[in-house]
């Protein structure tokens, strides 16, 4: 554990603890750039996240949420804000059900340089493509809707290609073409 976590001097904190209110985290990535680290949650029904994770900082689950409960609809927690509570990047309503997250780094996209990000979504059943200014997101794709498959999961290989697992009785890699 680092020394310099935030909550090791903390009385009655885990010191292990760097960030917390995360719900269930289903990817992770460091901004090529920055060094940040890029995390996002599948919400509950609805309220999926993407959050840069910062040391210290709440992130509020469950005390806000955009999601509700599986089945009633009800709403989770004290609304969708609340102060001491770090906001997400980007939230989505209804669920993709996120998974897997790659920033793509090479130049094998023409038209794709610069600040990208990919994200699977099992749901949503697409590649979604964010592109994005510093830390905010400027524009979002749905690729491969046509597929009629799950994206578990998205890499870049060491050749600069995005590499896509699909979830389905026949699952398969795919690499990215450009178009």
């Amino acid at each position: 554990m680092p020394a310099d976590n935030p909550f090791v001097k903390t009385p009655g904190a885990l010191p292990e603890i760097w960030s917390y209110g995360h719900r269930n985290v289903q990817g992770a990535a460091l901004h090529p750039d920055t060094g940040e680290l890029w995390t996002h949650e599948h919400g509950p029904q609805g309220g999926d996240e993407l959050n840069i994770d910062l040391a210290g900082h709440n992130y509020g689950w469950p005390v806000v949420t955009y999601g509700v409960e599986y089945g009633s609809g009800k709403p989770i927690g004290d609304g969708t804000t609340k102060a001491g509570m770090t906001p997400p990047l980007r939230y989505w309503v209804p669920s993709i059900a996120i998974s897997g997250m790659a920033f793509l780094t090479s130049n094998q996209y023409p038209g794709w340089q610069g600040q990208q990000l990919f994200i699977g979504a099992l749901r949503g059943q697409a590649l979604v493509r964010l592109q994005l200014d510093g830390q905010r997101v400027v524009r979002e794709e749905r690729l491969l809707t046509d597929l009629d498959e799950r994206i578990r999961d998205v890499r870049q290989g060491p050749d600069g290609w995005l590499y896509l697992l699909t979830d389905s009785s026949k699952g398969r890699i795919l690499r990215l073409s450009p178009r």
